[in-house]
């Protein structure tokens, strides 16, 4: 069943006649019998009784004509959803990485809110694999992680400028000895965190090993834990700026080995000219 028939069956109802339709729609009558004979055998049901030059609307006939304008209204308000004089709008999936939500991000979609009411965001944080997975899967439409990703499906753009540091306890001295460091536990995300590749690789590189290894998913908890002297962790600078960890006394050192992290927006390339892919991101930039 096609909206065309269901447009001819209304304009049958609406002007009492084939011939009467077939002139407001400005085609032959005998294409509009052969649309509804279509339509009532796809149905198997009798729209209309046939007397001499008559056509009378059936009870089955009314239902379908109620249900049938309300679907080709409804089909009048989905063409105008996309109309390029419309508002912006759709269901628009964002994943991005903890650190990055939280330092960079609350501004951003504030403002993409108030420009773009009718796009209803959808946001989630996740470490840098399961979020490019999930782009891969269509299940997010934009990431922002680590990067660049070199990948045959997906395109990145730089977002942000991102500082990594060495946080210790404040206890301790302004010089910090490899040595040192193995009497502190290593408090960090889960494996699949960039953050943890690189400041495991750095370790290892330099025969440094903590004194334990220990996941917590929360950089509150891990700059409270440092803070009380219990170990170190390498963090984005932008997370000690942000107020809820100020309260958090800890001694930051610079590693330049690890100082660099830069933060990229990733999309498919099948997206390339989406505009809700490209607002967002001029937003940001903006």
């Amino acid at each position: 069943m096609k909206l065309h028939q269901l447009s001819l069956f209304c304009a049958i109802v609406e002007n009492g006649t084939i011939a009467a339709a077939a002139k407001k729609l400005n085609c032959v009558p005998s294409n509009i019998t052969i649309r509804l004979k279509q339509l009532e055998d796809q149905l198997d049901t009798k729209l209309f009784n046939r007397e001499k030059n008559r056509l009378l609307i059936t009870p089955q006939g009314r239902i379908l004509y109620r249900n049938a304008k309300d679907l080709l209204e409804r089909s009048m308000d989905i063409k105008k959803l996309f109309n390029k004089n419309a508002e912006v709008q759709g269901f628009f999936f964002i994943g991005a990485l903890d650190g990055v939500l939280s330092a960079h991000m609350p501004s951003y979609i504030v403002n993409h809110r108030i420009k773009h009411p009718k796009v209803e965001l959808n946001i989630r944080s996740d470490n840098s694999l399961s979020l490019e997975r999930d782009l891969l899967d269509g299940a997010l439409d934009l990431i922002i992680c680590d990067g660049p990703i070199e990948h045959p499906l997906l395109s990145s753009s730089l977002a942000f400028k991102e500082s990594l540091v060495l946080i210790v306890p404040p206890s301790l001295p302004e010089t910090i000895t490899l040595s040192l460091l193995e009497t502190l536990d290593l408090y960090t995300f889960r494996k699949s965190c960039s953050y943890r590749h690189q400041i495991e690789n750095w370790l290892s590189s330099n025969h440094v090993t903590p004194n334990m290894v220990l996941e917590m998913e929360s950089y509150d908890v891990i700059t409270a834990c440092v803070s009380a002297g219990l170990g170190f962790s390498l963090v984005p600078e932008s997370i000690l700026e942000k107020q809820s960890l100020c309260k958090h006394d800890v001694q930051t050192i610079k590693i330049p080995e690890l100082n660099t992290n830069d933060v990229f927006f990733v999309w498919r390339k099948s997206d390339d000219k989406s505009d809700l892919i490209s607002d967002f991101i001029s937003e940001s930039v903006s």
